[in-house]
């Protein structure tokens, strides 16, 4: 089960663009933001910005949405992809504003619905039928979204997703669950191959950066040589972009943390609210859980770590779940279910809606992951397979 802040295709960042509702013509330096949306009459329309780090949608204009059209004016610091909102009703759509005349054609026929007030989120609508022109980078991005291939990878999983969902029988859903492991890996591989031919002929395109980060993101457990090789290719403007920047963060924090590091300290709460610190554990073989109670692979697991436990704790050998559960209750009755021996301790999600603060840390790309300490604290294996764990206490105790 993958973990990560957020799930997206976008990978939207955080730009400071400087608005002016009052210009009207746009110089070579400012933008021009002319849309219409079929099957709505007025409102207010919105231009937005998605903080990736902050978790937070930024309202960075909002001006009339009347007979059905609107026009937003300011001037872009940085190509960036931006959220066009039309309330009430939030429907939206997606647009890479840069210093240029950008139009917008859209309509609320076959719009994708969607409804997140359950979990805090929002109601509204994803506008699909949608005509972008003016904006370079966005015809960069929509070569890439409407590629014949990419196209025929998205009517697969959504056949998938079809099929999924109309079957009845637990074993058969698990069995399909290969079939999307396979075709994600067939989806990878094309990617991974279009954006370094892509990055090769225009490394210094702003939404060949977007791409990318938009693919790290989901990806973001690959090997650091590959993803650094993709860097490389990144140049000029694009190297300046907030994606570019990001994903070179999430490298140096993954460096920090590779094998043979000094794993770094923390220090968490147990269930008993006592404090418990990483670096009491010295002198002994440990292994850092990092789990879930709703992450159905790390409950599997739980019997295979009780029978390592029981073999390996008399010999050094500890293990640290760190629960990146946000309510407390669901860890809490898992712990009951479950019953581990071992140490227990819950991670911490200093601001809402964003990544919880250790495995930030250690850079754990999914759940259940798990990083293997010796005696001296030091990184000796990082991975999702428990036997890579197994083999390796099997060599030293």
């Amino acid at each position: 089960m993958k973990y990560n802040s957020i799930k997206s295709g976008l990978f939207m960042g955080g730009v400071v663009l400087l608005l002016s509702s009052s210009c009207k013509q746009p110089a070579a330096d400012s933008f021009s933001i002319k849309g219409s949306v079929k099957g709505l009459d007025s409102g207010v329309v919105i231009l937005q910005q998605f903080d990736e780090e902050e978790m937070t949608k930024k309202v960075l204009d909002s001006i009339p949405f009347k007979n059905g059209a609107f026009e937003l004016n300011g001037k872009a610091m940085n190509p960036e992809m931006m959220s066009i909102v039309v309330r009430p009703g939030n429907w939206q759509t997606n647009v890479f504003v840069e210093n240029s005349e950008i139009s917008i054609s859209a309509d609320t026929t076959g719009a994708e619905h969607y409804d997140y007030t359950a979990y805090g989120g929002d109601k509204g609508a994803v506008l699909k039928e949608v005509l972008i022109t003016g904006s370079g980078n966005h015809d960069a991005y929509q070569t890439f979204e409407k590629d014949p291939q990419q196209l025929k990878f998205k009517e697969g999983f959504a056949a998938l997703n079809k099929a999924y969902e109309l079957e009845k029988k637990p074993e058969l859903k698990e069995k399909m669950k290969l079939k999307f492991d396979s075709l994600g890996k067939l989806n990878n591989a094309w990617q991974s191959k279009w954006i370094n031919t892509y990055l090769q002929q225009q490394p210094g395109s702003v939404a060949g950066a977007y791409i990318l980060a938009s693919y790290y993101q989901m990806n973001s457990d690959m090997p650091l040589s590959e993803i650094e090789a993709l860097l490389s290719k990144v140049k000029g403007e694009a190297e300046k972009s907030i994606y570019y920047r990001r994903i070179l963060k999430s490298v140096n924090s993954r460096k920090a943390v590779m094998v043979g590091k000094d794993a770094p300290d923390f220090e968490l709460l147990k269930r008993d609210s006592s404090s418990f610190k990483l670096s009491s554990l010295k002198g002994k073989y440990v292994m850092l859980d990092f789990w879930a109670s709703w992450c159905k692979p790390c409950r599997e697991g739980i019997p295979h770590w009780k029978k390592v436990y029981q073999q390996y704790q008399p010999k050094g050998f500890e293990i640290v779940s760190i629960t990146n559960d946000s309510r407390r209750a669901d860890w809490t009755r898992a712990l009951d279910q479950e019953k581990m021996p071992w140490i227990q301790v819950a991670d911490e999600f200093p601001v809402k809606n964003r990544t919880a603060r250790v495995i930030s840390q250690y850079e754990a790309p999914f759940l259940p992951f798990y990083i293997l300490l010796d005696k001296a604290g030091k990184i000796i294996v990082r991975s999702g397979d428990e036997k890579d764990i197994d083999q390796k206490l099997k060599e030293l105790l």
